[in-house]
């Protein structure tokens, strides 16, 4: 539409409703003496609408919203349930013989379980399991901070920070072929459902002075890709000189152009399922040539690869860690009987687990995918250490009944202790408002609540209903007894190392610890959405090429708010904004920043006749108002809302990591302080980066709180059922010294203390107390039969030894089965697990033994 006056007011509305222009609609074109007239209509109310702002759908249940609400379900799910389990559980405890009355009834019962649990977790209209995967950010954001209300305001104001880009490298981007590939790519992805716009250098708003004809052109800055290599010459010229551009569509060498997409609004579930980021990406592979590489980056895109990583972690982690445990209990027993009836155990409290979660419409988080290796790691224990006295007893030539009754009266108090602490290391995580976190420890503490559970009550009953295996003793095969040989001769080795070199053990032991605290200062905290991918990845690389490109992935908003409608047409105030600005620009990690005083600067310069004197504020508020109802609703939306009483300074950053956001932020605040803002004006710096950012700065403070509850509470319950302080005392210092080790491994440099490594101490605490309550029954029974401690010990390694040390490797073995994960973080999770794993696995069967000989108990 051309405008060759503006005397007629409805043209000048309809002049109006074109600024926001869709994809490569006709310029709009306006003399420049009537841009006054315009402005005068453009501050009707019914010619000025309010754009609709795209919120992001916060879910409650898979964010819990301001309220906290998801920690709620889990916690009344587990209270509740956890009173079910603990009755249950004192009754098998008090009266193993009534379990051994009706093992039948028992199995049923436990089947009509599983039936149900089936029923809730599967669906069979469509074939499928109800589990859904959340793979946002939002469940690792601390629930209830105040925080994301203010976070929630700004995107309410200003849209969301959900940035999706393509940066699309060529040698000449201003190259006939390459230029007609961006428009190809442009409009097949503009044309896609769920697609709100799509903004490159084919089709994005450009404004421009034509002298020739004294009008202002307001238009898609490429309208016909031209051939004649003299206008391609003059289009990079443009491009690369105009402020609006530089490093958002265009890189400052012109040899990297920007496919900036936005979407409507929609859940991440329809992301996924609308399958964007893959058709994206089957589209720019066929795009792709020598000389000209696609690099994809923002929130969107990663959502949808965590979404990927999340399933094949679920369908690869599950299967290799039941395989792996089978293996290990096969090599070290030799017997199927020892392989099958531990892991049934298992995979029944799993899959119980996993129908709790899908009955309470919970979705899996990326942490609550360790759910199923975890489980399968810590309840194979169980059963090995019941099902080895059991053995004992058959071997001792009792049957039966008497046999299973015996086994359960002395296995008892071992197993109640250990399902006990290895539940309350993992409920010490529901003191964390980190949703994510607190859903990982409250489904842990049911399905080791169940996993207790059918350890001393459906195992006995199988035992019980097939008399004809369960009495006879495991038979091993001729690798197993190859095996056992040198393990039972190391366990005597150890045995003879402790007694006789107690205080040694000792000082050895004591001087690790106080390296590993010396270390432990060093430790860094840091986390972040991006971090969960290995820096190989093509993720991570996309990322980084597309921040060093043009400019950073990540937004971080800095609001500014003043009282007074219009504040923001103030000169004076956007002079404010303009410093601050130039200084956020100089500031280490920001790449780009944009704000409403770049389009206020190019468009006064355009409307003063292309005048590079006038590419700065207007020196009035009416020339400010002139200038600003110009600027495309869609761009003004993103820097200042309706009235301009608030205004927004987008800065683009590259920084991955909370430490390196942190550090950002705290610059940002820095530089407000030193250059000041006019007196009533107010700021806010928000962002989901700065969010995940106080996320990691809750994990540093609560890390002691978390490890200090679950501490107290274990050393209650050990001496508490051990009836001594003494025992309980004992019983703590070789478990507290894994967690010291592994504080100073972090702070040694092993890796960061991030959402998923911050879950290890008290998870550690709580299950190491497994070993030490079963060495500690053995060695109390051998005491009270007359043996000097030093005979205790050694027996103790001949006959708790051995199951303590098969118990240890499936542990051991079944977190490493995490290091397989295809999120980094996660790996760094199952590694650093397993290396505690074994230091406890060394402090039971060396530290503990030296400390009961040295106290003489």
């Amino acid at each position: 539409m051309t405008l060759a006056a503006m005397a007629d007011p409805e043209v000048a509305r309809k002049a109006l409703q074109c600024l926001s222009l869709p994809a490569r609609a006709p310029p709009v074109r306006l003399k420049a003496e009537k841009i006054s007239n315009l402005n005068k209509l453009a501050k009707r109310p019914s010619v000025v609408d309010h754009p609709q702002r795209r919120v992001r759908e916060y879910d409650l249940r898979s964010t819990g919203g301001a309220d906290g609400g998801i920690l709620l379900q889990p916690l009344m799910f587990s209270v509740c349930i956890a009173g079910v389990i603990s009755a249950l559980l004192c009754v098998s405890c008090l009266r193993p013989e009534w379990i051994c009355r009706v093992p039948k009834s028992v199995l049923g019962v436990t089947a009509a379980i599983t039936v149900i649990a089936m029923a809730a977790l599967v669906s069979l209209s469509p074939v499928g399991l109800r589990l859904r995967l959340d793979p946002s950010s939002e469940p690792l954001l601390p629930a209830g901070d105040p925080a994301q209300d203010t976070y929630r305001s700004a995107v309410l104001e200003f849209g969301d920070d959900e940035i999706y880009v393509i940066a699309v490298e060529a040698d000449r981007i201003f190259d006939y072929e390459n230029l007609l590939a961006l428009r190809r790519t442009t409009d097949r992805i503009a044309h896609m459902d769920g697609v709100r716009s799509v903004k490159s250098l084919v089709d994005v708003t450009a404004f421009r002075f034509d002298v020739e004809n004294n009008w202002i052109d307001i238009g898609p800055f490429i309208e016909d890709i031209p051939t004649d290599p003299v206008k391609l010459a003059e289009l990079r010229d443009h491009a690369i000189s105009d402020p609006l551009f530089v490093r958002t569509i265009i890189s400052p060498d012109a040899r990297v152009a920007a496919i900036n997409i936005s979407f409507h609004k929609m859940s991440d579930r329809e992301f996924i399922e609308g399958r964007f980021d893959e058709r994206i990406s089957g589209i720019i592979a066929q795009e792709e040539r020598d000389g000209r590489r696609f690099y994809v980056a923002g929130r969107p895109h990663v959502k949808s690869r965590v979404y990927a990583l999340m399933l094949r972690d679920l369908q690869q982690l599950i299967p290799i860690a039941i395989g792996v445990v089978a293996l290990v209990l096969y090599l070290l027993f030799g017997s199927l009987r020892m392989v099958v009836l531990p892991l049934g155990v298992v995979l029944l409290a799993t899959l119980w687990t996993f129908a709790a979660i899908a009955w309470l419409e919970l979705p899996l988080t990326v942490l609550t995918v360790l759910l199923a290796p975890v489980l399968i790691a810590i309840g194979s224990a169980y059963g090995v250490h019941l099902l080895s006295r059991h053995a004992e007893e058959v071997r001792d030539g009792l049957r039966g009944t008497e046999a299973v009754v015996a086994c359960l009266h002395a296995m008892r108090s071992p197993v109640m202790i250990s399902g006990l602490t290895t539940a309350i290391g993992f409920a010490a995580l529901c003191i964390s408002d980190v949703p994510a976190v607190f859903e990982l420890g409250a489904f842990s503490v049911f399905g080791v609540g169940c996993l207790t559970l059918l350890t001393l009550t459906a195992l006995p009953a199988t035992l019980l209903v097939l008399p004809s295996i369960a009495d006879r003793p495991p038979k091993s095969s001729a690798l197993t007894a190859a095996l056992q040989h040198p393990l039972e001769a190391a366990l005597r080795g150890l045995g003879n190392l402790t007694t006789r070199h107690a205080s040694a053990v000792l000082v050895a032991w004591g001087s690790v610890s106080v390296a590993a605290a010396i270390a432990i200062p060093g430790i860094v905290v840091d986390t972040d959405y991006l971090s969960f991918f290995d820096p190989r990845s093509k993720v991570r690389t996309d990322f980084e090429a597309v921040n060093r490109l043009l400019s950073g992935a990540v937004p971080i908003y800095v609001v500014f708010s003043d009282i007074g409608v219009g504040a923001f047409r103030e000169p004076a105030n956007l002079r404010a904004l303009e410093r601050l600005q130039a200084r956020f620009d100089a500031i280490p990690g920001v790449s780009r920043t944009t704000s409403m005083v770049d389009f206020i600067r190019v468009l006064h310069r355009v409307v003063a006749g292309d005048d590079p004197a006038y590419e700065r504020i207007p020196d009035s508020r009416a020339g400010v108002a002139e200038v600003i109802h110009l600027i495309p609703k869609g761009d003004l939306s993103r820097v200042s809302n309706v009235n301009q009483s608030r205004a927004n300074i987008i800065i683009r950053t590259g920084e991955i990591g909370s430490a390196a956001i942190g550090t950002l932020v705290e610059k940002v605040g820095q530089v407000i302080d030193e250059v000041g803002i006019p007196p009533g004006m107010d700021f806010e710096i928000t962002g989901n980066t700065v969010l995940l950012s106080r996320s990691a700065d809750g994990i540093a403070s609560g890390q002691p709180r978390t490890v200090g509850v679950a501490a107290v509470a274990i050393f209650v319950l050990v001496a508490g059922s051990l009836r001594s302080l003494r025992f309980g005392w004992i019983a703590m210092l070789p478990n507290i010294v894994p967690v010291l080790l592994f504080f100073g491994l972090l702070g040694a440099g092993a890796a960061p203390l991030s959402v998923p490594t911050s879950l290890i101490a008290s998870v550690a605490l709580g299950i190491a107390i497994d070993a030490t309550a079963h060495y500690l029954v053995r060695y109390r029974a051998e005491r009270l039969a007359g043996a000097s401690p030093e005979e205790a010990v050694h027996r103790c390694n001949q006959s708790a030894g051995r199951p303590i040390f098969i118990a240890a490797a499936t542990l051991l073995f079944g977190f490493a089965v995490v290091s397989l994960s295809g999120f980094a973080s996660l790996r760094e999770f199952g590694v650093l697990s397993a290396v505690t794993m074994a230091i406890c696995l060394a402090n039971d069967l060396i530290l503990l033994p030296a400390l009961l000989i040295k106290a003489r108990l």
